[in-house]
């Protein structure tokens, strides 16, 4: 679907702009009395171009009886520079001390106190009482950039909402107000400030794949419900694979899974691998150009010249500058074609198959994968991962033993390759159990590592080729791999990079 020029991948996720909306005069409150944040222009007067003005109005949509509002998650999705971190800091300001809360219907010819004028019947807003609100940063070294902005428009005599506001107590690290506040938080401190946040804004949400990032996230999000406040997410489009946020979310919306009240509100460029050429510079600058659409103010020739740079990776540049989500050049295998494999098929008893096991005591995963010989179907037979909330946790070796034992009673297992370190004994006697030429031992070896994982990426590849064929002629042993779509196996596959040695 297409909205006011906002390309949407199709997913049905961003509602058309219709009823009523305290949107127009939050807008014209951020413009008539705060001033662009710390950067090229700043201090200078705000002026919304289209696609922040439509986001604005649609994000303050509110029921046309109650005037309650409709949305409680807006993840706004564009490409880098965008100036999505000063937009999330003009909002805060405004949930902080500007008109956010339906108070009334307005009556004709009614005028706000900063020189908005109401068309009779539109929702009439006012500051809310006590907002807490929360600006998430990803690192403990800095206040994040959304803060930044708060900071300077707080504080720049050029904003008129410096002498508005008698009370006004803005600090690096808070800024007070009578009744209300906002803070800059991190993983390591936002679960320990009571939960009564009213607005958050979580920045650049393709960054949060670490566990603490994810938990805050859920925690804050949790207590925005307390108090019926909402949250804004920015976001440039994610590392396919990498399990942050921003990718959890789009998967979800995918799926059909998200919540009526989320909003993923997302504009990006066109394919460089089929819409254009783009090792030809007319035509990148043609796709930046929609890419980054009523923002005309960007400058297009420095992103080109980025692109260019030989240090430049190019899938890095799509997901940055065209805002597609992209593989990381280092994946073993692009996630896009091992999800091409995907079949509609399960193992069954008596199945000829082939088993690998990679052990480990504590710090990382232990797991059994199987192969079947027939068509390379490929599953995990068992996965035990760290527990992060139990002290002291090891992989229960004897839920392992259960498994191996389940794994020879119902498949016809014709070899075991395991990686001995860590497990010595316990691969010993599963060789006396079910035969030393069934078991084999594989020592840990770069060589013999790289190997493997060369006739791996050969034979995706060879597999993914028989798909594109017209012929009804089967695959060639040599090119049949597929699995079942266990997302267990796709995220574990995702964490296999290539590195580079020398």
């Amino acid at each position: 679907i297409s909205v006011t020029g906002v390309q949407t991948c199709a997913l049905p996720i961003l509602p058309e702009i219709k009823g009523p909306t305290l949107g127009w005069q939050v807008a014209h409150w951020i413009e008539t009395l705060l001033c662009h944040g710390p950067g090229d222009i700043e201090g200078e007067p705000i002026a919304f171009d289209s696609e922040f003005l439509s986001m604005i109005v649609r994000a303050y949509t509110v029921a046309p009886k109650t005037g309650r509002r409709y949305i409680r998650r807006y993840i706004l999705s564009r490409a880098k520079g965008r100036a999505k971190s000063e937009l999330a800091g003009e909002l805060v300001c405004a949930e902080a001390l500007g008109p956010v809360q339906f108070d009334h219907w307005a009556t004709a010819g009614e005028t706000s106190w900063w020189g908005y004028e109401y068309e009779k019947g539109e929702p009439v807003g006012v500051a809310r009482a006590r907002p807490f609100v929360r600006c998430l940063a990803t690192e403990e070294t800095q206040a994040g950039n959304t803060f930044d902005n708060v900071f300077f428009m707080l504080t720049d005599e050029r904003s008129k909402i410096t002498s508005e506001v008698p009370g006004l107590d803005v600090g690096l690290t808070r800024v007070y107000f009578p009744g209300g506040e906002i803070r800059p938080s991190t993983a390591s401190n936002s679960a320990k400030d009571g939960g009564k946040e009213t607005f958050a804004v979580f920045d650049e949400t393709h960054l949060y794949v670490l566990p603490d990032l994810k938990r805050m996230h859920r925690t804050v999000r949790r207590n925005l419900t307390k108090r019926n406040g909402w949250s804004l997410e920015t976001t440039t489009m994610f590392e396919v694979g990498a399990e942050s946020i921003a990718e959890e979310t789009f998967r979800a919306i995918e799926a059909s899974k998200a919540r009526p009240d989320t909003v993923f509100d997302h504009r990006e460029g066109p394919d460089p691998d089929s819409d254009f050429d783009w090792d030809e510079d007319d035509q990148l600058r043609t796709a930046l150009a929609e890419a980054y659409g009523a923002a005309d103010w960007v400058d297009i020739e420095s992103r080109i010249a980025d692109i260019r740079d030989p240090t430049s990776e190019k899938a890095d540049s799509v997901r940055f500058f065209l805002n597609r989500a992209a593989s990381s050049a280092n994946d073993i295998v692009p996630i896009v074609q091992w999800d091409q494999l995907e079949v509609d098929d399960e193992p069954q008893a008596g199945d000829v198959i082939t088993v690998g096991f990679d052990g480990s005591d504590s710090d990382d995963a232990t797991g059994l994968v199987a192969v079947r010989g027939s068509d390379g179907l490929t599953w995990p037979l068992g996965l035990w991962e760290k527990d992060p909330s139990v002290k002291d946790w090891k992989v229960p070796r004897h839920e392992v033993h259960q498994r191996v034992a389940e794994t020879m009673a119902t498949f016809s297992v014709v070899r075991m390759y395991c990686d001995p370190r860590l497990w010595e004994t316990d691969i010993d006697e599963w060789a006396a159990l079910y035969g030393d030429k069934v078991v084999m031992r594989l020592p840990q070896s770069d060589k013999r590592l790289w190997q493997a994982a060369s006739r791996f990426v050969t034979l995706v590849n060879a597999a993914l080729q028989t798909l594109e064929r017209d012929d009804d002629e089967p695959p060639a042993f040599a090119e049949r791999i597929c699995h079942n779509g266990d997302p267990d196996l796709r995220r574990h596959l995702l964490n296999a990079r290539r590195k580079r040695v020398g």
